[in-house]
């Protein structure tokens, strides 16, 4: 169910709840305060308001505890502030959205958040102001449809902190870290933009390590060449995924995005859907990008 459907459904079940007029109802649920305030404040407000009652459509023993927030203007759970913290007490914040007795989405450092009144969680959403998707990942800043707006740093960053966290999570068995769909959203990303190879690279080196410290990394030379192997079946597999990112690309575009010219072949330090001539240098392009 998309975000404005589920506002209507929100609206109709007040409106039959309440008796009230559906237009009136429709214009409160949707108003959006327009202050920013700090994080302090919020926890300031989730360290003295006390709980407040919620009917559940589920069994209240598994149901979070909630206040009224006059900063947001919905309950929100105690646990969802708190996961917020991490930002800093000096964090701004403001709403985006809200879904009274349902849910709020909250901007803070160029980030977005979706906060369900159901759950103590703090679920990240993507960059794009307005956008209902969730990214893959938290180290993610963009949903994969909006990954390739990033510019070539940003998905450098992306991969090295996503990669070390993929990493720590498989360290009992490194060789087993590849494989990952969220790998894979960078990597098309990174194609449209003509960063495939600095990606890829950076998310072998994050998954793996240095591949010539590998001896000093595993126990004994059967650990190491399992290491080997599962570093070059990620980078044949990753590089798998960017030449059929460049294909559906190029069939749903067809031609260079600049002149219009047939695109022949492809460099990975270019982006897919400029030709040789249009796609600039690596040199010139990567300072110079707007996206963010």
């Amino acid at each position: 169910m998309t975000q404005d459907k589920k506002r209507k459904a929100a609206v109709r079940q007040a409106q039959q709840a309440g008796g009230r007029r559906y237009a009136a109802l429709a214009r409160e649920m949707t108003a959006i305060p327009s202050a920013a305030f700090q994080l302090a404040q919020l926890l300031a407000e989730c360290a003295t308001r006390p709980a407040v009652t919620v009917d559940w459509d589920f069994h209240p023993e598994h149901a979070p505890d909630v206040f009224e927030s006059s900063l947001i203007g919905t309950a929100i759970p105690y646990g969802s502030v708190l996961q917020l913290a991490r930002r800093g007490r000096s964090a701004r914040l403001t709403v985006e959205s809200v879904e009274p007795r349902h849910s709020t989405v909250l901007a803070c450092d160029g980030r977005r958040f979706l906060l369900l009144i159901s759950q103590e969680a703090a679920w990240d959403l993507c960059k794009i102001p307005q956008c209902p998707h969730y990214s893959a990942h938290p180290a993610f800043t963009h949903c994969p449809d909006h990954l390739a707006q990033c510019n070539v740093n940003s998905l450098l960053s992306m991969a090295r902190d996503w990669g070390h966290d993929r990493h720590e999570s498989h360290k009992c068995a490194p060789e087993s870290a590849g494989g990952s769909t969220e790998a894979d959203a960078l990597i098309k990303a990174s194609v449209y933009v003509g960063s495939c190879d600095r990606v890829s690279n950076a998310l072998l080196s994050a998954l793996f390590g240095d591949p010539d410290l590998f001896d000093e990394m595993c126990l004994d030379t059967s650990q190491r060449l399992a290491m080997q192997h599962a570093c070059e079946r990620e980078r044949l597999r990753l590089d798998d995924v960017a030449h059929a990112e460049v294909k559906r690309l190029r069939q749903q575009h067809g031609a260079c995005g600049r002149c219009g010219e047939r695109l022949f072949g492809w460099n990975p330090g270019t982006p897919a859907l400029l030709c040789r001539n249009c796609a600039p240098s690596p040199r010139a392009a990567e300072p110079h990008s707007t996206n963010v």
